[in-house]
């Protein structure tokens, strides 16, 4: 049986499990980390109504149901898959976890989904009276779900907010082209050089919601240039910033393509070398893509120049050395 096959009839077998599990929370207790204290997830708390509260730095006790599930979910599933490494080094055991891992991210994916809804969610708790599923619906019973008016103005919600001038092309952010026709609808009415507000999603860049001056309709715009979709705006900014270390114009395609190549080989280095050089050089490469505007504009350039095409082995090299330290 073909493995598309086999995730097919995972994925029909999982739909028929009931998954109670949806609404808008009332609260919502995070730990310190960089992506939950950015402005976005404010924002978005903010906009569905989500009072957010931050545990004091170095306490994870403030969060030990989470904690707790990510030793049961280690414990109970990912060290019993193929190529776990059981969370600790294997370079003195002669194992590599890489040689024996065999799924791919999609199979893993519903796998995990299957432990969630089949094991964790019917199983009782020693402390607490019932399954996860059980006290769940008790508790909808007596606090009702809190819905979104629609996935528009969910979607809306969660995504990071965006100003641009609408040209007769259409939006430009970051570098990519938006335009269908009811923007061009829009374009026609309005003065010219006036800026919209739009709703960009950091995890996938394909379509922005775009709202309509005064009204505030949501407007689906989606990319005209062609991309392998989705793309994600870290990515995306940092194989920008890799364009213009190479000397490139990062609104070149042939040339992004060049500098993607790099910054590909580049994070598989790091890989290898293991997670702690691989997350200084992706805090690295965040720091540098953060530093540019995102509607700069940059002149083209005709090629890389051995100095700017070495910058980032020279970085790279650094945070090596960093991570060794």
């Amino acid at each position: 049986m073909k493995a598309e096959t086999i995730e097919t009839r995972l994925r029909e077998e999982l739909d028929a499990v009931p998954w109670p599990a949806c609404g808008i929370m009332d609260q919502l207790v995070v730990d310190n980390g960089l992506d939950l204290t950015s402005h976005g997830v404010q924002d978005c708390c903010t906009a569905l109504g989500i009072d957010l509260l931050f545990t004091p730095a170095r306490s994870p006790w403030y969060k030990g149901v989470i904690e707790r599930f990510g030793r049961t979910l280690n414990t109970r599933f990912i060290h019993w898959l193929p190529g776990t490494t059981l969370g600790k080094p294997t370079s003195d055991l002669n194992y590599s976890g890489r040689d024996d891992a065999t799924f791919t991210i999609e199979t893993f994916e519903l796998l995990l989904e299957q432990y969630i809804r089949t094991v964790h969610n019917q199983s009782p708790r020693r402390t607490k009276d019932g399954t996860p599923t059980r006290r769940y619906l008790r508790g909808i019973a007596e606090w009702p779900v809190r819905l979104p008016l629609s996935m528009d103005e969910f979607d809306a919600a969660c995504a990071l907010t965006r100003v641009a001038t609408v040209r007769q092309t259409g939006l430009t952010f970051a570098g990519l082209q938006y335009q269908n026709t009811a923007l061009g609808q829009l374009w026609n009415r309005v003065p010219q050089g006036t800026r919209l507000t739009f709703k960009v999603n950091p995890l996938n860049l394909k379509t922005i919601k775009v709202l309509r001056p005064v009204t505030e309709e949501i407007i689906s715009v989606d990319c005209v240039d062609e991309f392998v979709w989705p793309r994600t705006l870290s990515y995306h900014l940092a194989a920008r910033q890799q364009a213009r270390t190479m000397n490139f114009s990062p609104d070149d395609r042939r040339s992004l393509a060049l500098a993607e190549a790099k910054l590909m080989a580049t994070y598989q280095l790091a890989a290898r070398e293991g997670k702690k050089t691989l997350r200084r050089m992706e805090a690295e490469l965040l720091r540098q893509s953060q530093a540019v505007e995102l509607e700069d504009e940059v002149p083209a350039a005709t090629g890389p120049t051995p100095e700017a095409a070495g910058d980032l082995d020279s970085m790279l090299s650094k945070v090596f050395a960093e991570s060794t330290q």
